[in-house]
């Protein structure tokens, strides 16, 4: 064998048997904003590893994190999801409620679990509707939130990060 053959069969070998590196996880959470008799009505799926991250479900681990854990935090959750998450009509403040964490669900999206965290929104008016996200930026400056806006007559997709928190940006 060539001394050239031999070094290109090393490289080869060694780089088929070298470990995978592990790759970063990227902060991503969706939300979907549906009108419902006249009101907006919010879900927002947000990865548990995200929540975990942020200490807003304790867990030693934040790619472990269990069921348990997520039930156990439904107050700080819920407290943290109002005070970060805003909508408004008109330019007046909405009411938001989370729903009860028995409503909450689990769902596998891009190979981490997510929970939905179903949102209740009262507003005096159904004009000019706005939302306002400042969540997870602290914990995780590069996160992003997927939106789906699906109001009758006012579709369309956006990405909200932490230079835009508002959609629609008037």
């Amino acid at each position: 064998m060539n001394t050239r053959f031999k070094l290109v069969f090393c490289l080869l070998v060694t780089g088929l048997l070298a470990p995978a590196a592990l790759a970063h996880k990227f902060s991503t959470a969706y939300m979907d904003v549906t009108e419902k008799s006249g009101q907006p009505a919010l879900l927002w799926k947000v990865a548990l590893h995200d929540l975990a991250q942020a200490k807003l479900i304790a867990a030693d681990n934040n790619h472990q994190v269990s069921w348990q854990q997520v039930m156990d935090s439904a107050t700080t959750l819920n407290t943290y999801l109002t005070s970060h998450i805003g909508f408004s009509s008109a330019g007046q403040r909405c009411q938001l409620k989370a729903a009860v964490a028995a409503d909450w669900q689990l769902q596998r999206l891009q190979r981490d679990l997510y929970v939905l965290l179903p949102i209740a929104v009262s507003c005096a008016t159904s004009d000019s509707w706005q939302l306002t996200y400042q969540a997870l930026f602290t914990s995780e400056p590069s996160h992003k939130l997927l939106l789906s806006w699906q109001v009758p007559g006012a579709e369309a997709n956006a990405v909200l990060a932490a230079d835009s928190v508002k959609f629609p940006d008037n």
